[in-house]
């Protein structure tokens, strides 16, 4: 895969206080969780704003998104403001704000009123969350600013986003456009297995001179990490020191 033009702002724009940077300039733990629900992948990936993450789905821009904007409770509980579902040009998601869960529709898939009204928030039932009757393909999360969760069947959606997310990630830590290295298949394939609930892995990006390094830390543990290796700038991943 070469550059990724994808802002990435995320990376740089969120903070967790307490947490030691990997970077200086990066101060929020750049996080991943894949999990299977049912036929689907629920992706949880941080920190991640709309903006790139819609640079990374492999979705045409003639396509079409519901979305479902979040209700309210007062802080007493004395009322309940309910949420809004509308639909809008896929496109546009990336001017959407926080709290949103997003279906998508194609292009001239057709959703009535009583369709709608079965529609329940991702996270609350992630096996039905992407309704493929309509022909969708993914379903979004978003929230807290940062925390994307992608819910498809499809494989590829996740590879996609993966190695996007990635480099941007790498992208960021440089502050330049820089060619991500190629990902070969055995590494994407690896990407797509299946954590156990509550596991995530923490990505770190260590540049040298002469070859650049991204560890995946389980659990965020070092010590349990696993590598990729790559040439700097240039050539493909390897797993481990493989020369």
């Amino acid at each position: 895969m070469g550059s990724n033009t994808a802002i990435a702002s995320p990376f740089t724009a969120n903070i967790l206080a307490g947490w030691e940077p990997v970077h200086p300039h990066i101060r929020y733990p750049v996080t991943v969780g894949l999990h299977r629900e049912g036929e689907n992948y629920a992706l949880f990936v941080a920190p991640m704003d709309l903006n790139l993450l819609h640079s990374l789905l492999p979705i045409s821009a003639a396509d079409q998104a519901l979305v479902m904007t979040s209700g309210h409770i007062s802080a007493d509980a004395s009322f309940v403001k309910p949420g809004q579902v509308h639909k809008m040009p896929w496109a546009a998601i990336s001017d959407l704000g926080d709290d949103v869960d997003i279906i998508h529709l194609p292009e001239h898939a057709k959703v009535g009123t009583s369709d709608i009204q079965t529609l329940a928030p991702i996270l609350m039932d992630p096996e039905s969350a992407v309704p493929e009757a309509w022909g969708s393909q993914l379903a979004i999360g978003f929230h807290d600013g940062c925390h994307a969760t992608i819910v498809t069947p499809n494989a590829d959606i996740i590879r996609s986003v993966l190695v996007g997310f990635m480099s941007a990630y790498v992208q960021s830590v440089m502050g330049l456009q820089s060619r991500f290295p190629d990902v070969p298949t055995a590494l994407q394939d690896a990407l797509l297995a299946p954590m156990l609930p509550g596991e995530w892995t923490e990505i770190r990006f260590q540049p040298h001179q002469r070859y650049w390094v991204i560890e995946f830390a389980h659990q965020g543990d070092p010590a349990s990490a696993t590598q990729w290796v790559a040439s700097a700038n240039h050539g493909y991943w390897r797993s481990g020191w493989s020369w």
